[in-house]
């Protein structure tokens, strides 16, 4: 199976705690996704979060660590599991802090799609 990357950036500007992104992603089906940020103020909790255009949680807030890529597991295993088709939605991306951060903190989402490949074949002459 093949696959491709999506990256959604969001940045909590210093002195806030919440950065969102409303986006529309294209047609795919999302495997699962992995979460870089520059946040290291573990008395400030960071969550992260998608929701579909209705508001309904495609993956409910959870800790940052929650998002981290696991080592030892395979290609597929090592993101957080999403399993999800887009149907070319719209999409809320949430990255928030319990308290106001003290410098620009930026997430990084890798969204991971499944590639279909379509094998074209020549017309018969």
């Amino acid at each position: 199976m093949k696959t491709k990357e999506k990256v959604i950036n969001l940045i909590i500007p210093n002195g806030s705690k919440e950065a969102t992104l409303l986006t529309a992603l294209e047609y795919g089906y999302i495997l699962g996704a992995e979460v870089h940020t520059n946040h290291t103020d573990i008395e400030n909790m960071a969550e992260f979060a998608i929701n579909d255009d209705s508001g309904i949680a495609i993956a409910k807030s959870s800790h940052i660590n929650h998002w981290k890529r696991r080592e030892g597991a395979g290609f597929h295993d090592s993101y957080k599991p999403l399993q999800f088709e887009t149907n070319a939605k719209t999409f809320n991306f949430i990255a928030k802090t319990k308290t106001a951060v003290a410098k620009d903190t930026y997430f990084n989402a890798v969204l991971i799609y499944s590639v279909t490949e379509i094998k074209c074949s020549s017309p018969i002459q």
